[in-house]
């Protein structure tokens, strides 16, 4: 006697002629595509009407669109969530001609995300118990634990507040690992996937796509809003200094920060305008228009911008209005990296020399490590009397036994280009933030150090247990009095 195997992922709806002859191949390929798991009954039958791309990609628009957290965020957190389960499914689960996000292994994952844990059984050290024969030719088995709708679970995990799935191989070494229906365990598994499909849809009467801001809570601007960066010549303040860097808003999410310094001298601006375009091409990916409140810093006013665009290399359009018209208008390249879909991800390393407590500040706010508000510092230049303080994001740090991040952190000082000291790499603690999000930090105070001479501070984050690591050279020259006006950022 064999034991009958039913793959789930490989008996999703498929569509045969369906969804019209007129769509091209990616609109036809997407019911049957990990997309399709997601897919209700109603949806499936309204896909299956559809005749033309134009038809095609205004009902995927508001497929993913029903779906996203926060329809007042231009971001789309789930559809991010799931394209990264999906990359993940691909590159772990795939055998023979299935892809990974295709296997029942995939399927569950892109329903149901990761689970608590993995539990790994070899092939025979399971044994037969009531009417679930031991097939010899049964391969490995893996079960994955995962939380029961309408519970929290917390370790040590607990039977009645958990739901196993199990996955087995046909045979030893097959690798394909599906989810066995003839297993008592998955009777309720099944039924907690197949409730998920509804779960996930989270604005089934959503009828149009949210026009939105790249801010949280703004609008698109519009034709004639934007038409304030065809301004010539453009105003920009003597002693103004923007910058930006690559930020840490999720797991999966990774903004351009923007930071825009104005002087005294410059009139204070109540509202932006700004939009985002691709570096190649100069397409307009997204743009807001927003009121803003400006930030008090030694010297001026600064204004601070998150903008959750995809990975990719950008030009970042800003206009700074105050009541009698524009006050500063600037272009800057930005570049943000791309999110892992597993193991580690350090950040870049952020530094400055004033730290600001903010508790209250929502995750992602710009230039924001957890509850610390480190402002970029402008220029190399220091008082003694301050301190280098720097940090990072850990996402899925590597965890020891006690659940504490392996995170090292080594520092070298150069001077004159060549090293002076450096400190071994040595375990240093962090602050978990949310989720798998982590925050690591030191400072270095610059009492000691000689003034009008150039250093450089290099700080390097280590994962010890997979070796990624991450540096920064921080440059510094320690002065007298206060610290020297930056230099003004270019107009373009």
């Amino acid at each position: 006697m064999r034991r009958t195997f039913v793959t789930l992922a490989l008996a999703v709806w498929v569509f045969a002629a369906v969804a019209g002859a007129q769509l091209s191949q990616s609109f036809q390929d997407f019911p049957n595509g990990p997309a399709g798991f997601l897919m209700t009954d109603s949806e499936k039958k309204a896909y299956a009407d559809l005749k033309t791309d134009a038809e095609a990609q205004a009902w995927t628009d508001l497929f993913w669109a029903r779906r996203d957290p926060d329809l007042n965020t231009v971001q789309n957190e789930f559809k991010l969530d799931f394209d990264m389960r999906v990359k993940a499914a691909d590159a772990q689960f795939s055998y023979g001609k299935v892809t990974g996000s295709m296997s029942d292994r995939g399927k569950v994952l892109v329903l149901m995300g990761k689970p608590l844990q993995v539990q790994q059984v070899a092939a025979g050290a399971e044994q037969s118990s009531g009417d679930r024969p031991n097939f010899i030719e049964r391969g490995n088995t893996q079960i994955w634990t995962y939380c029961k709708p309408g519970k929290e679970c917390k370790p040590p995990l607990k039977a009645d507040e958990t739901v196993p799935f199990v996955f087995t191989e046909t045979r030893v070494a097959n690798d394909d690992f599906l989810l066995d229906r003839s297993d008592r365990r998955n009777i309720q598994a099944q039924k907690v996937l197949a409730a998920q499909v509804e779960k996930l849809l989270l604005h089934p009467k959503l009828t149009e796509v949210p026009r939105v801001g790249l801010l949280p809570g703004t609008r698109a601007a519009t034709e004639s809003q934007q038409a304030v960066f065809d301004t010539q010549p453009r105003p920009w303040p003597e002693g103004a200094v923007v910058v930006a860097g690559s930020g840490v808003q999720s797991e999966t999410i990774h903004p351009v920060w923007v930071f825009v310094q104005l002087p005294d001298a410059a009139p204070p601006a109540t509202q932006a305008v700004g939009r985002v375009r691709k570096a190649q091409g100069g397409d307009v990916v997204g743009s807001f228009v927003s009121p803003v409140t400006a930030l008090s810093v030694p010297g001026g006013r600064a204004y601070e911008f998150s903008l959750p665009v995809e990975a990719g290399e950008w030009k970042v359009d800003l206009a700074l209005s105050g009541d009698a018209g524009p006050v500063a208008i600037t272009t800057v390249n930005a570049k943000n990296e791309p999110a892992p879909s597993d193991g580690p991800y350090i950040s870049p390393i952020f530094w400055g020399a004033d730290v600001r407590q903010a508790a209250q500040a929502h995750i992602g706010e710009a230039f924001h490590l957890g509850g610390m508000h480190l402002l970029p510092h402008l220029g190399n230049a220091y008082k003694q009397d301050e301190s280098i303080t720097y940090g990072a994001y850990v996402v899925r740090p590597s965890l020891n036994e006690q659940g504490k991040p392996q995170i090292e952190l080594q520092i070298a000082l150069y001077s004159g280009g060549k090293k002076n000291d450096e400190q071994p790499f040595q375990a240093i603690d962090g602050v978990k933030v949310y989720g798998d999000m982590w925050v690591f930090g030191q400072m270095l105070p610059l009492e000691g150090f000689r003034r009008g001479a150039d250093f450089e501070l290099e700080v390097t984050l280590r994962d010890a247990k997979t070796g990624l690591t991450r540096s920064q050279k921080i440059p510094f020259t320690v002065v007298k009095g206060d610290a020297a006006a930056p230099a003004a950022a270019p107009k373009k």
